[in-house]
């Protein structure tokens, strides 16, 4: 196993909880790719779609992964549409072991419902948007990743368990 573990997901997948508490688990450092870049650029994601676009903000999880050194044992929670460029793909999988936390529409729809944080969700149909982003990017996801852990219906201890017990 490659000591870094990467997250890969669906927004509402559980990728910073799961993540802070695997690295708990672990005793390794985490790091929220997202909180990172609205340190970097002093604003929120929300912000950044307003002011910039997505195509900005895009380019901006492209930048810091490049700039990106890991120590090892890190556990990177990355942003739900990371995996849109193959080159972003690429340099998680030279990072480390890329993990999928693989949560269902009504698990997402769920997480979501109330969230009025995500740039993506904020049309009119919410339901509607993530179904059309979840049927664009779940090939995505499963071809990214070296791990596929289902998270849907499971308590994050469960998840992090059966994590340790395939890494």
């Amino acid at each position: 196993m490659k000591d870094n573990i990467i997250l890969i997901g669906f927004m509402g997948s559980g990728k910073s909880l799961i993540g802070r508490l695997l690295a708990d688990k672990l005793s390794y450092r985490f790091m929220d790719m997202d909180e990172k870049i609205e340190e970097q650029e002093n604003c929120s994601i929300s912000e950044i779609f307003t002011k910039s676009g997505e195509a900005f903000f895009r380019e901006l999880e492209t930048n810091f992964l490049k700039q990106l050194k890991l120590n090892s044992k890190t556990v990177l929670a990355t942003g739900g549409g990371i995996i849109l460029k193959e080159e972003n793909v690429k340099q998680l999988k030279a990072l480390g072991t890329v993990l999928f936390l693989h949560a269902d529409f009504n698990h997402i729809i769920k997480n979501l419902k109330e969230d009025t944080t995500r740039p993506l969700l904020m049309g009119d149909d919410k339901e509607m948007t993530i179904k059309r982003l979840l049927d664009e990017r779940e090939g995505i996801y499963l071809s990214s990743a070296d791990v596929i852990i289902q998270t849907s219906g499971k308590t994050p201890d469960h998840i992090i368990n059966e994590i340790l017990s395939l890494l």
